[in-house]
């Protein structure tokens, strides 16, 4: 349109210089931008294609597409091959490189009984034989994918605002600009000439151009970052809530600490049932569970080589919420737990008080305590003990320097939590302890509705945490976790380390000031042009150099929160430095 105003006018110059102009700018954005959408486009490309499957029966190495591989079969992953499929390693000890989904640069060694991931690479110099436990569409690679894709479409409220701004905005300019190349031609032809040129120029000066691309590149620069460092956020949308969070909400098991119990002590009471029995009775109850302290449960009668009798069922097995789970057992109802159960049920009652005394010294040290009954008799009590991670200190201390409130939300034990808390440095009436999932909800949607205007981040691993991710502004799920924590969380921490979460918090923050910069610079490089315009101080192409000037420097700011290619997937040693500002 302004090509064509200014050859209408004669001006060649002029409309030499708006083609130009405008076919460089193109040609620098989508430079500018390629390098963003690469970054996640990479993490699609990571889907294993090919896999070498083992036939059992010949020992046979058959080329095969990796989706079509089936649960319980057997790949062959040589060195430098990506690994297909989600499985357990049955033989031969190498390193992984897990960087493509972790962001981790470092190796990890891989042996016999170790789980690998689809998509990962073995760089070491032994093959591994794998045994595949998932289907294609199940594995963690599948999953990385799905969640990218759901980022891209997932629009943030900001971007939202500015596009229905373009939509009320723009034909307003076009009508303006149209009038001011038409009705003056009625007063004279210089009249028309003088203001069919301010129209040109108000047409070019007001394209929101810069505006409409400068949340959006914004946010895919953010999102790549993010994701490259092994931290999948759901979208803009969240990105730009992690920037606005003031309140935290950490689970203990799994999220501070490292979810890695062992048995410490197992004491039997009474003379009903042998060590070996009682062993074998917990075994069987908590081999169902996929929770962190009945995998140690089951890790210690294996330990102490004690079998389960195969002619021994469980049924009924029932979970219940915050205290434990009970079954029956040859006609015997079983019981484990903690000590809210047995309260419960009126069997605590029966424990002597000297048993009482032990079992809070364990806590004391910072132990889980628990029980069994069989039938009515409480038959053993037991200790496992989880150790914080070495980073929580670091990641609590940095929140509370950035002024954001952080609390601790347990079902454990007081003393247990308050040993954890305090080792993680908090204080005292920030832990939370001996709560049921409803009322981790409820302290969540508490502090939502308390004073502040802040955000309340949640972040947990657990089933039980999945309602109070869902409910809070931005739920976390540590991707060591279970599956559903991670399908109702916002943001995912491929694997588990919360530096990562403090990473997603500045990234957000960053991501947020970059956006009223980029619109900020937006208006005002308009404002100032537009003022020099009606001066009768500007000429068409410079509007046209302010544009594609606009367009590339909001491009560029948003960019730069890309990280270098030097450092993008090491996260060791990352500290906040207490020097920089944060935004509030």
């Amino acid at each position: 349109f302004a090509t064509l105003g200014a050859l209408g006018l004669q001006d060649y110059t002029e409309a030499a210089a708006v083609t130009f102009l405008f076919s460089i700018s193109e040609w620098l954005e989508s430079l500018a931008t390629t390098r963003a959408r690469n970054a996640l486009s990479a993490i699609v490309q990571l889907r294993p294609e090919r896999a070498n499957l083992i036939d059992v029966e010949s020992g046979d190495i058959i080329i095969v597409p990796a989706a079509a591989l089936s649960v319980g079969s057997f790949v062959l992953v040589r060195t430098g091959d990506k690994i297909p499929c989600d499985g357990v390693v049955v033989d031969g000890t190498s390193a992984v490189d897990e960087s493509s989904l972790t962001g981790e640069s470092r190796p990890v060694r891989k042996g016999p009984d170790d789980k690998v991931s689809g998509g990962t690479i073995n760089i070491g110099t032994t093959p591994l034989r794998v045994k595949n436990v998932s289907t294609a569409n199940d594995s963690a690679v599948s999953r990385l994918i799905q969640l990218v894709e759901e980022a891209q479409a997932n629009r943030s409220p900001t971007e939202k605002m500015v596009d229905r701004f373009a939509k009320i905005y723009t034909p307003i300019v076009v009508l303006l600009a149209f009038s001011m190349c038409t009705f003056p031609w009625l007063a004279g032809t210089e009249a028309g000439k003088y203001w069919t040129k301010l129209g040109l120029i108000t047409i070019v000066i007001a394209c929101p151009c810069a505006l409409i691309i400068s949340t959006p590149i914004t946010y895919v620069a953010g999102l790549a970052a993010t994701a490259q460092r092994g931290i999948i956020v759901k979208g803009g949308a969240h990105l730009e809530a992690l920037g606005r969070v003031k309140k935290i909400a950490f689970d203990k098991t799994g999220t501070l600490t490292q979810g890695k119990f062992a048995l410490l002590h197992l004491n039997i009471l009474g003379d009903r049932f042998t060590r070996e029995e009682v062993m074998e009775y917990l075994a069987l109850m908590e081999s169902p569970s996929s929770h962190p302290l009945a995998i140690a449960l089951v890790q210690a009668t294996r330990n102490e080589n004690v079998t389960v009798n195969k002619s021994l069922e469980v049924l009924d097995h029932s979970l219940i919420e915050g205290e434990g789970i009970v079954g029956n057992v040859g006609g015997l109802t079983v019981r484990v737990g903690n000590a809210r159960l047995f309260k419960r049920v009126n069997l605590f009652k029966s424990i002597s008080n000297t048993d009482v005394d032990i079992s809070e010294s364990w806590c004391k040290s910072g132990g889980t305590v628990g029980y069994m009954s069989i039938d009515d008799d409480i038959v053993c009590m037991y200790c496992v003990q989880d150790a914080a991670r070495e980073e929580s200190r670091e990641v609590v201390h940095a929140f509370k320097l950035m002024g954001i409130e952080t609390v601790m939300l347990t079902g454990d034990n007081r003393s247990s939590a308050l040993a954890i808390g305090r080792e993680v440095g908090l204080a005292e009436e920030d832990i939370r302890s001996e709560l049921l999932p409803k009322e981790k909800l409820d302290i969540i949607t508490e502090l939502r509705c308390g004073n502040g205007k802040g955000l309340v981040l949640m972040v947990g691993d657990g089933v039980n945490d999945a309602p109070a991710l869902a409910i809070a502004d931005v739920g976390v799920a540590m991707g060591a976790g279970a599956a559903l924590a991670m399908e109702t969380s916002d943001i995912t921490l491929m694997d588990s380390n919360l530096k990562k979460l403090l990473y997603s918090v500045r990234m957000g923050q960053k991501t947020n000031r970059v956006i009223i910069e980029n619109i900020a610079f937006s208006f005002a490089a308009k404002a100032i042009v537009m003022g020099f315009t009606f001066a009768g101080m500007a000429s068409l192409w410079a509007a046209i150099g302010t544009d594609v000037g606009a367009m590339l420097i909001v491009t560029l700011n948003g960019m730069k929160l890309l990280p270098s290619k030097k450092g993008t997937n090491d996260l060791v040693g990352y500290e906040f430095d207490k020097n920089e500002k944060v935004l509030a």
